[in-house]
């Protein structure tokens, strides 16, 4: 059996959402949604770039909204002026609707993204020295307690281990973990500023970059450093000011940057971003045109997102010995804010271009939206599937119309069914949405428009960011014609306008035999028509196809994609009898490279037709 997913992959939930004291949950608690800094959430995002509302303010918005789970969006306003206050320096927490629900000030502005506890308890450092826990008081925003860690310039933003520690690093040089109550717990001096927010992995270890050009690890339990390391040599152009994300197995994503301390002249970098495993060693370093400030996301398939100061987007895939480009998106301007992936794989991410853009996985445009200044705020998504991001023009914005969204992420086929037996068709549906969803789902099975079977069943309360896998009736194959039919599943829901996830086709093979085995049709001379499997299998970037003709024939051999779609006629004429062969290339029928997948080549001479499958893997 295979599963055909409609994001490629089975959709793996990666990282936390937090319930706090607010009741139910979280969908964005804190910088980079999770922990390990993936940036991924299970919801979707907007389907189209309409804006809901704007909070304006007097001055930029760098920092990245985090969400409560009644709907509150708290975000950090002030960025720059580091010796002149403004009336919106603040700790701003907004109404779903955009109204203001309170604001607290805070002296220099705040630059950070706040971070959201177990209890509702809201965290955040500010450019005038403090970290701080800030309970919202429905009216106000009251302070549990404030810790001066530094005369001024916090950047990095507090991340919340499991066990109640905040850890934060700082301009001069330190990175702390600081107890609930608001001690320092202990510290670590660096060799230079740390501007980057820690994440931390599964096992309970910390990663954080300094400006130093190190990467560094730190063990909670020994509270000490577990290792650093190095990304060059001081001031030579690869400053660790990103923060870090962690794969699933472990590997630690960060990229680096030229721009060091005030005055100093840029210098030319070659790498930019790196990988490094668990034990500090380097897996891999990748080259871009420019430094990377932008944190990485990761994809539910794994690709790594980041953005450049070249002004460009990237998507990386790590293949263990090194990182592989799968494109690169130009922007008008740097990409120095991070990105964020939604439940469907799309991407979207701010340019200092004054753009927000949302990118299907392939690296296409899904929409764009231009704002009243740059972006180096993280757009973050809540349950209803809402997009905020702050933006230089000293607005909040919050995108999309807040409908409901389910899809199909999968249809499960065997390689081939035979005459006389039955297909029970199963497909698993998603609810992208934080509240239970009740919906219809629709299967249709055709030939070239054919409809030869036809099923409808209910979806009732399905929880919300849940999948659940259902079946329909059986199709009973009796009597028809061989060959390849389209599986076709679509959800129905009133309200749904994300259309992207709606409908999701595979293909099934009917043989001719009752055995379901792909077989030739009848043929009675001495030596019978034949069609090989492909060798190699899989395959890049090439593979031979080898068969043989009892008689002289009219041959078409033709290469089909998942969905039935011709993607190229590598045969087509009268050849003689006896065995021949033919190497495809992977390119389509405009000699243009087609994605990685499974492909279906099939020979049709004379009374002979057979369908046979191939995999090609970048």
């Amino acid at each position: 059996m295979k599963s055909v997913s409609g994001i490629l992959v089975v959709l793996v939930l990666m990282g936390i959402i937090a319930p706090t004291s607010q009741g139910g949950e979280s969908p964005w608690p804190m910088f980079r949604h999770d922990l390990k800094h993936t940036g991924h959430t299970p919801y979707t995002g907007p389907a189209t770039p309409i804006v809901a509302w704007s909070y304006p303010t007097d001055q930029g918005i760098a920092s990245s909204p985090t969400i409560g789970a009644d709907g509150t969006i708290y975000v950090g306003v002030g960025w720059y002026h580091l010796f002149t206050s403004f009336t919106d320096s603040c700790l701003l927490a907004l109404n779903p609707d955009g109204s203001q629900k309170w604001r607290l000030y805070a002296n220099k502005g705040i630059f950070s993204s706040p971070t959201l506890g177990l209890d509702g308890t809201i965290y955040i450092s500010t450019l005038a020295g403090y970290l701080m826990a800030v309970e919202d008081s429905i009216t106000y925003g009251k302070v549990n307690w404030s810790t001066y860690l530094e005369y001024f310039f916090l950047k990095s933003s507090p991340t919340l281990a499991a066990d109640g520690m905040i850890y934060v690093g700082s301009p001069s040089f330190y990175f702390y973990a600081v107890n609930p109550d608001g001690s320092i717990a202990w510290q670590h001096q660096t060799g230079w500023c740390i501007i980057s927010t820690p994440a931390i992995g599964d096992d309970g270890i910390v990663y954080v970059g300094s400006k130093d050009h190190h990467l560094y690890a730190f063990d909670p339990e020994l509270q000490q450093m577990k290792w650093r390391a190095p990304t060059g040599t001081f001031y030579d152009g690869h400053l660790v000011d990103a923060s870090p994300a962690i794969g699933s197995d472990g590997t630690i994503y960060v990229g680096t940057d030229q721009f060091g301390a005030q005055g100093q002249t840029p210098v030319d970098i070659d790498t930019s971003f790196w990988a490094f495993n668990p034990d500090g060693s380097q897996k891999w370093a990748f080259a871009t045109g420019s430094g990377v400030e932008s944190s990485p996301a990761i994809g539910p398939d794994g690709t790594i997102y980041f953005g450049s100061y070249d002004g460009c987007l990237y998507a990386v895939t790590d293949a263990g010995d090194r990182g592989i480009l799968q494109w690169k998106f130009q922007t008008g301007d740097a990409v120095d804010g991070s990105p964020t992936v939604d439940g469907d794989g799309n991407i979207y991410f701010g340019s200092r271009d004054s753009t927000l853009y949302a990118l299907y996985p392939d690296g296409t445009v899904k929409w764009t939206f231009v704002a009243g200044d740059g972006f180096e705020s993280s757009p973050t998504i809540d349950g209803n599937g809402m997009l905020y991001i702050g933006c230089f023009d000293g607005k909040l914005y919050a995108l999309g119309t807040g409908a409901p969204d389910v899809g199909v992420t999968a249809i499960t086929v065997p390689d081939t069914v035979g005459q006389g037996m039955s297909y029970t068709p199963q497909a698993m549906l998603r609810n992208f949405r934080a509240e239970a969803l009740s919906f219809e789902v629709i299967c249709v099975i055709d030939q070239h428009g054919f409809v030869a079977y036809t099923d409808t069943i209910r979806v009732s309360a399905l929880p919300g960011g849940q999948s659940d896998e259902r079946l329909f009736a059986p199709w009973n194959i009796d009597g028809v014609e061989g060959g390849l039919y389209a599986v076709t599943v679509t959800t129905l829901l009133a309200g749904d306008d994300n259309t992207d996830n709606d409908v999701l086709s595979a293909i099934i093979v009917v043989a001719t035999t009752p055995s379901g085995i792909l077989a030739e049709e009848s043929d009675t001379s001495p030596q019978r028509f034949a069609l090989s499997q492909n060798y190699p299998n899989p395959f890049n970037p090439e593979t031979r196809i080898e068969f043989v003709l009892s008689a002289a024939s009219v041959v078409s051999l033709k290469v089909y994609d998942l969905l039935g779609a011709e993607v190229r006629t590598l045969v087509a004429g009268q050849l003689p009898a006896g065995p021949g062969n033919v190497v495809w290339d992977g390119l389509d029928g405009n000699h243009q490279p087609v994605a990685s997948g499974i492909y279906f080549y099939r020979l049709a001479a004379g009374p002979f037709v057979q369908t046979r499958k191939m995999v090609l893997l970048k």
